[in-house]
């Protein structure tokens, strides 16, 4: 590995430091002890809510193999990903990115492909879909991350202010409590250190939102996971009691319509992805 020293852990149960994942790092809090296993190191708390529980159950069958998810369900992504996001997330100055609740964390291959020598760790909360799909998603860019971690997104087992870059995709509106995700991202981004999380707005207009907060509802029932529908004002309210201000969040410009005004007003009838940005 090229890239600098990887961010110091801490225990995800009782916060305690535990230095870099060198050997097996034992908590001096807790004593739990912590090792890689298959390439994947397990960092999730002991007490972890079982909507996040069932995001790994839901993985027990491999399905589609890596490269027919990579390239036929997520090629859009990848490109979007590639030009149109990390251009201004991550650089040649990047030392350290952090890509949280990745799935198959493409993101976390790109953005060592843009920053060879930067320390990437790649996260989600199911370490058996790291496991079957995320290393093999590095494989098959050729720039696997440096880590592979399955993380609480709402704990996040590291030390403070580490993180020159942090990246999430539409993982916050997935989570019992995206504002406390949002004051963890704070916690360890660097000085300096940059935030972009690319998100779902749904409808406004009553008719459409009711009808998409039935079928999340419905698809989260079934999965025993949780997909809530928020709506930009909502959106804004959550950024607010995170402590951050309205203008971390814009609206993702789309193909044929890319004026902010524009795409808040077609959200009246259907979702739009927007930007959440901010810089500590």
């Amino acid at each position: 590995m090229n890239s600098g020293a990887l961010a110091s852990l801490r225990c995800p149960d009782c916060a305690k430091s535990l230095g870099p994942p060198e050997g097996c790092p034992t908590c001096p809090g807790c004593a739990r002890a912590f090792a890689p296993s298959d390439g994947v190191w397990d960092l999730l708390p002991h007490a972890l809510d079982p909507v996040k529980t069932h995001e790994d159950e839901a993985h027990a069958e491999i399905g589609l193999p890596t490269w027919q998810r990579l390239f036929f369900h997520k090629r859009y992504w990848l490109e979007w990903c590639e030009k149109r996001w990390l251009p201004d997330l991550v650089d040649g100055r990047t030392r350290s990115f952090l890509e949280i609740g990745g799935g198959l964390c493409y993101a976390s291959a790109l953005a060592k492909a843009r920053s060879p020598r930067a320390a990437v760790i790649a996260t989600d909360v199911s370490p058996r879909y790291l496991r079957q799909h995320a290393i093999r998603t590095g494989e098959i860019l050729g720039t696997p991350a440096d880590m592979y971690a399955a993380v609480d997104a709402e704990t996040l087992p590291f030390d403070d202010g580490q993180f020159d870059a942090v990246y999430s995709q539409v993982v916050l509106y997935r989570l019992p409590d995206p504002v406390r995700t949002l004051r963890e991202i704070r916690r360890v981004l660097a000085p300096g250190g940059r935030y972009l999380g690319i998100e779902r707005a749904s409808p406004w207009m009553p008719g459409f939102a009711a009808s998409e907060a039935r079928a999340l509802a419905s698809r989260a029932r079934e999965q025993g996971t949780r997909e809530r529908a928020i709506r930009y004002r909502e959106w804004l309210a959550i950024l607010k009691d995170a402590g951050m201000e309205a203008y971390c969040l814009a609206p993702v410009p789309g193909g044929r319509v890319s004026a902010p005004w524009l795409r808040r007003l077609g959200n009246g009838a259907r979702q739009i992805y927007v930007a959440i940005m901010f810089t500590r």
